[in-house]
């Protein structure tokens, strides 16, 4: 599918009792941190996934469950002897469940979980515990060659904790920080972990995408206050579903509606992630339905459903322009995944966005669905488009020359999302080949060129790009 990045389950030993709520399978159930779990494979297994991967030019990051352990059972009984290596009481807070989501106190200090599996809660301020955590992923990186983690439960672990841990990890972290607020998500995006789950975004991608009746607007109010409450919107991890929410599919079984989705976390800023299953339709709703094994689909995997390749066109596309970008000098402008994405043209049925400067994207999503009318014809101006530019919708391959200051019309049929790009921007790819044959293909040598004089914040730009351009997570 095109993806440059996987990221996986916490690989850490986990309790292995089985409860009302089943086993560990998830990896969620902390036990033992010392340990990789048995039940996903050996520590020579984990280092082989992450060398294959890194001769395929791919990335791996890891789950990481920092803020509690697990334990079957009632939590005041809880048996703090098997936690290892915190196997004493005075490593955590005091017993009490969480009661209060809007008091930081109560849910960074009282335990997630409940008298089923209780959810143990690490004394984050205490030395040993932070010193513990520095040392285990500074050894995770290293042993296994780490390009990145993704932290659970971010913001119930106190702020001053983070700095430490993100300085001995060296790498770049991204946190589940479940709010709908953006200056609440992204506040833990400073001076603490490198990015945060785009959970601002979801919120509306899930309300406003999955059901006609709701207007394009307020999903363009959320786009614009994200870009205004988030310090660097370029590294949020943009998504439609994951396994601690219901799949966008349990929302609407609307076809078009699912990849207006897609296209959106793919198109706007940050870096898009994908959850298994959604290129096969999956549709559970919440917890254990959302997390329905890959290998137990009743149809079998299929790399030809409409889903499947309607991510790999949207990854290919987004890959051709990152590639252009990481192969042209731009050094007098941003490169396109570090420059923040516009609304240049919004109605009740549509929403259209550029992202890119010298070399734009323009993507127009919509959530009529597959029996609603028509969406336009709307004249988009805005687009940094350079006039006489052929412009190629990778969605459906129509084409189009742009205009005057690079303005072209759009019409959106059958509530399908669309994607323009410059047709010179996606020479080596193979797709639209028919439009593409009237698309130069000769490249002078200085297009491809590096400059000499990128600036250190363009190399560390272009390193996260690099990095995690797109994700899928298993």
């Amino acid at each position: 599918m095109g993806f440059t990045a996987i990221w996986i389950s916490p690989v850490v030993q986990n309790i292995n009792e089985t409860t009302k709520y089943g086993q560990g399978y998830h990896g969620f159930w902390s036990q033992d941190i010392t340990k990789i779990n048995e039940h996903f494979g050996t520590s020579d297994d984990l280092k082989l996934l992450s060398s294959k991967l890194h001769d395929r030019g791919m990335y791996l990051m890891i789950d990481a469950v920092v803020n509690d352990m697990a334990s079957a059972g009632k939590g005041s009984t809880t048996d703090f002897s098997k936690l290892v290596p915190f196997n004493k009481k005075e490593y955590f807070h005091p017993f009490c469940f969480i009661t209060d989501y809007s008091n930081a106190t109560n849910f960074q200090n009282c335990w997630l979980g409940d008298d089923v599996v209780a959810l143990p809660d690490l004394d984050t301020e205490s030395d040993f515990v932070q010193k513990t955590w520095e040392t285990w992923v500074t050894e995770m990186v290293a042993n296994y060659s780490l390009d990145g983690l993704r932290i659970d439960a971010a913001k119930h672990v106190d702020k001053p904790f983070w700095p430490g841990f993100q300085k001995a990890a060296n790498t770049f972290t991204i946190g589940e920080v479940f709010d709908e607020l953006p200056n609440n998500a992204c506040e833990w995006a400073v001076d603490a972990l490198s990015s945060v789950l785009n959970y601002p975004a979801w919120f509306y991608i899930t309300s406003i995408l999955s059901n006609s009746t709701n207007g394009m607007g307020s999903l363009s109010y959320q786009f614009n206050k994200i870009q205004q409450d988030c310090f660097d919107t370029t590294l949020l991890g943009t998504f439609s579903e994951n396994h601690d929410v219901a799949r966008f599919g349990s929302y609407t079984s609307d076809i078009a509606q699912r990849k207006n989705a897609l296209t959106f976390a793919f198109y706007t800023d940050g870096i898009p992630v994908v959850y298994y299953g959604a290129e096969q339709g999956f549709d559970g709703g919440g917890d254990p339905q959302n997390r329905g094994a890959l290998w137990l689909n009743p149809t079998g995997y299929d790399n030809t459903s409409t889903l499947y390749q309607h991510i790999k066109t949207l990854n290919t596309a987004r890959n051709a322009v990152n590639n252009y970008m990481i192969a042209t000098n731009y050094s007098n402008w941003s490169p396109y995944w570090a420059y923040k994405s516009s609304v240049i043209y919004q109605a009740d049925d549509v929403l259209v966005f550029r992202k890119g400067n010298v070399h734009s994207v323009v993507t127009a999503i919509t959530n009529v669905g597959t029996e609603g009318k028509n969406v336009g014809p709307y004249y988009i101006g805005d687009t940094m488009f350079s006039e006489g530019n052929l412009l190629i919708e990778i969605l459906s391959c129509n084409s189009t020359v742009a205009g005057i200051d690079g303005t072209f019309t759009i019409t959106l049929t059958k509530g399908e999302p669309q994607v323009w790009v410059p047709g010179f921007l996606l020479v080596n790819t193979t797709l639209c080949p028919t439009p593409m044959k009237n698309v130069n293909k000769t490249l002078s040598a200085t297009t491809y060129s590096r400059s000499s004089h990128t600036s250190p914040s363009s190399l560390l730009s272009l390193l996260t790009a690099s990095l995690l351009s797109s994700l899928f997570f298993l």
